[in-house]
């Protein structure tokens, strides 16, 4: 073994031997793509356990060579100085970017693996038979008229199935390309950084840039960002390696022992050496041999479970198909073959995964003109159902900052507002090193009125001689100051005890006594204020002129946030590590409900608690946040009403909440955030503030309901061409060209591409897929076109019908029956998207009533020209053009074109009609389009009784309650209300700790009741609607009492 500070020859052709391994496989240095970490779960369930021992031990192996690379014979005070930059970019020059780099997939195996779908497949195998095989005639003329017919190989269908299959894979290859490019810049922009020492002094370096023998800072919540050696002196830190050993907690390391890449330090603050970067790392050497693992999300599973239904049922049709005209009418095998692969590729939902990836780029895209970098798309889907939301506090909701409550200013005797601030902000520091509450009483004088006594002038002619700072003995600060009148005052503001004991007694010291541990039962820090006659040799005594309060703020944005969300549906709880009267004030200030629980639920007494709700999920719904908890809590909260089946959110920004982040169905990390909490996170918000996750909430729902339009209306297209081909071949003997059927299912296909920039309006309660409903819609749909399309086949064909003649026209031949029906079923299919997007008739577009609004010009476009190009092409088509792939088409004329639109038109108000008739008859309430208009149906009234029962467990602050109707209705019941915290302290009269319990628990055993009176409530409305045991005899329902104009029960 080569000597510390000599290279060795041998290790330094290991470490090349190494290198050049690993770059083999990933690429190398500058040309190369950087990777994030990937999330903890994904790297352990990757990696096997016996390859990460294998890793670590090869990292041992590897010390020699590190120690090499990074040592260049510098003295222990050289390393502790750093590089200077030159030394610094030589090194980077040698060693390359500190990137993890793993095995991409090259950008042709991408496009290669899209054409391997069974869709792509089948479609290729198709165009294959049409230019491979002679299509013979299989259409049986009728005696009235009769058209030509010529067998040849279909290159039309060729072309088209090819044209269809290469743009289908090219815009799918490309929307996902630009949206991981979306990402890949946004992660640019908020590249890590980290606290290096460059030529004597500690700078932000990106973490791409260190190099080997870098000295860098480690504090709480980093990502470690190479292999590196503590270094220095302090304290020892905790490493938590899980996610590179799977050692579940955290480990000591002290100055000296080495730290892996990819480690987060859980506590301390020491000083790293870097010894290894990029490749080179235990992280690095990990990561190039673990493939990447892509999550799918619900809707993907859910559609991609659809797509196996449509292929099955395709199936199911095609075969007898392919038998009939292979037996009945004398066709040839592959010519049968061929038409049945057409119908089924025009059946299959060919475009589905291009309209899920578009529409999950386009809000990815959206989100990041908001500053949110979504880091899984599939946290987007999953978003749209999310029920609850669990927010860390601090960072959170709050500021993470201390600041002077000016509401809450004790004045003693005479003294004003504006004094205390000024005599305590006298006796602060108020120029440079401030601490965290001088600056707080600072920025309080700041910004506290002019008319009141504030702003910092108030401190002109103020003149401090003498400072005396806190020190953990006095526990107090002491300025002594010359007044501008002349006069000297002692002034002083430290720890309320110390204050009281100063210049307190009697009756003043027994209410300062009550003014503290007030502020200490809402969570607030106080701080008191006093001043005295003379300086330090003078024998005057302090007096005590008020007593400040001081809090973490919570962020300007977070209120609205919150009452936003709650309501979309979304409750928000809060799970903080902080005490229990800090987490009820902030609740309380917020709006959000202060039935917080302690630290009691996770011991004995909370068994006891939890089995009286049944569950511990149960339980968690019942109260408002959860206080005094560790990280292992959070994830089992996240846990616990994921298994009761809830969709839930994490918000956070500390190590202790990547857990609970990792868990949450959608985790978010907020800005600031440390980057454990990023690793953990589905998405990343860059822009302070919580508004955001409105708007991802939004733009999720709107997502989730074009998603939902296009499986209603895939479906029942793929019902309709299904059905119509089976029947007009079995039963009606109809031969249709198959490149008629291809150009039909091409421009269909190209339309459904547009549904994903369709305009929607966000549902106001989370979304969730009923297939049930979604399949039985759809079917309908699909069984009336079928029903419409044959009808006109047996009207339009002179061997059942003379239609034409009754409308004065000629005899259409069978070339120009096809033409009719390409036309109807084109207009048929293209018609069907305006009325699959909305639940209610199409023309419905009134929010009130629930309808959706008017489409967007994006999806118009592309529906107006493909029912364009099916118009021209039935009145125009020329006999003499012949495309081979059955029978021929002829253009029917404009005045046939003319009829069959008329007769489209009519049959889709039929079709929307019977779907709204379907949602009806599934809908377990009243008439729909009645109850919007003189009601509610069963459902929204289940829906008020529900928000009648959240309201009452509300505590008395909701701003839904300063609405005029509600605030009525308060007042007549004689509910005391107030805007402000202050003024329900101010009024609310002094209660002992144990009263206060005592009154708590009678108002929760209140709520309860009237949760009990509501749920009976509820039971009546079922019974009264003719669905509970007290329904009427007759069977006829009653007026519900929530009907307009309805009497009482």
């Amino acid at each position: 073994m080569a000597k510390k500070n000599e290279p060795s020859p041998s290790a330094e052709g290991e470490k090349a031997t190494m290198t050049t391994m690993v770059s083999s496989r990933v690429g190398s240095g500058r040309n190369s793509i950087a990777l994030d970490p990937p999330p903890q779960e994904s790297v352990r369930a990757a990696a096997p356990k016996d390859m990460m021992k294998s890793l670590a031990a090869e990292a041992e192996d590897d010390e020699v060579s590190t120690i090499e690379a990074y040592d260049d014979g510098r003295t222990e005070e050289e390393i502790l100085e750093g590089f200077t930059t030159e030394e610094a970019q030589k090194k980077l020059d040698k060693y390359g970017y500190n990137e993890v780099l793993t095995v991409e997939e090259p950008e042709w195996k991408k496009i290669v693996s899209r054409f391997l779908g069974i869709v792509p497949i089948c479609m290729i195998v198709g165009a294959i038979i049409s230019a491979a095989v002679e299509t013979g005639c299989v259409i049986v003329q009728n005696d009235v008229v009769d058209c030509a017919c010529d067998p040849g190989r279909d290159w039309v269908s060729f072309a088209l199935l090819i044209f269809e299959v290469v743009l289908i894979v090219y815009v799918d290859y490309r929307s996902e390309k630009n949206a991981a490019d979306a990402v890949k810049a946004l992660k640019e922009m908020s590249a890590p950084t980290c606290r290096a020492k460059r030529d004597g002094e500690w700078v932000e370096t990106p973490v791409r840039e260190l190099v080997p023998g870098d000295l860098i800072e480690l504090a709480a919540g980093v990502v470690v960002p190479s292999d590196g050696k503590l270094v220095g002196h302090g304290e020892p830190m905790l490493i938590d390696e899980s996610s590179l050993t799977g050692e579940s907690l955290p480990v000591t390391k002290h100055p000296g022992d080495e730290v892996l890449s990819g480690a987060v330090v859980v506590q301390g603050e020491l000083e790293m050496m870097v010894t290894a970067t990029g490749v080179d790392t235990f992280f690095g050497k990990t990561i190039a041999l673990l493939a990447t693992v892509t999550e799918q999300g619900n809707v993907q599973h859910l559609l991609g479970t659809v797509a196996k239904i449509m292929c099955t049922l395709g199936l199911v049709g095609v075969i007898p198909i392919f038998f009939v005209q292979l037996f009945r009418d004398d066709v040839e095998w592959a010519s049968s073959l061929k038409t049945a692969i057409v119908i089924l590729v025009a059946t299959l939902p060919v475009a589905m995964p291009l309209v899920v990836t578009t529409a999950l780029a386009v809000g990815s895209y959206e989100l990041s003109q908001e500053k949110a970098i979504v880091q899984r798309l599939s946290a987007i889907e999953e978003m749209a159902g999310m029920d609850i939301l669990c927010s860390d506090k601090t960072g959170t909701l709050t500021k993470n900052e201390l600041v002077l409550d000016k509401e809450l200013i004790w004045q003693v005797n005479d003294s004003s507002a504006g004094e205390i601030l000024r005599v305590a902000c006298l006796a602060a520091k108020i120029e440079g090193g401030q601490d965290a509450i001088d600056r707080a009483v600072t920025e309080a004088l700041e910004s506290f009125p002019e008319s009141e006594g504030g702003g910092l002038e108030q401190l002109k002619g103020y003149k401090v001689t003498k400072f005396v700072p806190f020190n953990p003995v006095d526990k107090r600060t002491e300025a002594t100051v010359i007044a501008p009148d002349g006069k000297t005052y002692r002034m002083s503001k430290g720890a309320p005890g110390v204050m009281v004991d100063l210049c307190c007694e009697g009756e003043l010291k027994v209410e300062a006594e009550d003014k503290i541990i007030e502020n200490a039962q809402r969570g607030l820090r106080s701080l008191g204020v006093a001043i005295a006659d003379g300086d330090e040799t003078s024998e005057e005594e302090y007096k005590l002129i008020g007593m400040i309060s001081l809090l973490d703020p919570p962020r300007d944005d977070t209120e609205q946030t919150i009452i936003d969300a709650q309501n979309k549906g979304v409750e928000v709880k809060m799970i903080t590590g902080d005490q229990k009267a800090i987490a009820i004030e902030t609740a309380s200030r917020l709006n959000m409900g202060t039935n917080i629980i302690g630290s009691e639920i996770w011991g004995p007494d909370g068994e006891a608690l939890i089995r009286a709700q049944g569950s511990f999920g149960t339980f968690i719904e019942q109260v408002n946040g959860f206080a005094s908890v560790f990280p292992e809590h959070k994830f089992r909260i996240v846990e616990e009403l994921q298994k009761i089946g809830h969709i839930c959110g994490m918000t956070g920004d500390g190590v202790n909440d990547a857990p609970a982040l990792k868990r949450a169905n959608v985790g978010i990390a907020v800005a600031g955030a440390t980057d454990a909490a990023k690793s953990a996170s589905d998405i990343v918000l860059n822009a302070p503030g919580l508004s955001t996750i409105i708007t991802a909430i939004n733009r999720s729902r709107k997502i989730f309901n074009r998603l939902n339009g296009y499986v209603l209306y895939r479906m029942a297209s793929s019902v309709l061409i299904l059905g119509f081909f089976f029947l007009s071949i079995v039963a009606l003997q109809f031969d249709f060209p198959t490149w008629v059927l291809i150009l039909l299912s091409l421009v269909n296909d190209f339309t459904a591409m547009a549904t994903s920039k369709d305009s929607c309006r966000p549902a106001e309660e989370p979304l969730k897929w009923n297939m049930v409903h979604t399949t039985i819609i759809s079917v309908v749909i699909g069984l009336v076109g079928v029903l419409e399309n044959i009808l006109l086949l047996w009207l339009s064909d002179p061997r059942y019908v003379s239609w034409w003649s009754g409308w004065g026209l000629e005899e259409l031949s069978s070339c120009q029956v096809v033409a009719v029906m390409y036309l109807n079923i084109a207009m048929t299919v293209q018609l069907n998207i305006f009325s699959t997007r909305n639940k209610y008739f199409y023309f419905i577009t009134s929010e009130r009533l629930g309808g959706a609004p008017l489409p967007s010009i994006t999806l118009c476009i592309p529906v107006f020209f493909s029912i364009l190009i099916a118009v021209l092409i039935a009145a125009l088509w020329p006999e003499n053009i012949s495309l081979g792939g059955g029978a021929n088409m002829v253009g029917c004329g404009w005045a046939p074109v003319g009829i069959v639109a008329l007769w489209a038109l009519v049959w889709f108000h039929v079709r929307d009609a019977i779907k709204v008739l379907t949602y009806k008859v599934m809908e377990s309430g009243s008439d729909m389009f009645y109850a919007n208009l003189t009601g509610t149906s069963k459902e929204e009234r289940r829906k008020a009784v529900k928000d009648m029962i959240k309201k009452a467990r509300k505590r008395l602050g909701l701003k839904a309650y300063q609405k005029e109707g509600l605030k009525n209705q308060i007042e007549s019941h004689q509910i005391p209300h107030y805007d402000k915290v202050g003024e329900i302290h101010a009024k609310t009269p002094r209660m002992s700790v144990d009263e206060s319990a005592a009154k708590v628990r009678e108002v929760m055993s209140k709520i309860k009741a009237l949760e009990t009176e509501m749920r009976k409530l509820t039971k009546r409305v079922d019974a009264l609607e003719g669905e509970g045991p007290e329904a009427s005899p007759s069977g006829k329902k009653k007026r519900g009492l929530f009907r307009r104009g309805g009497g009482g029960g």
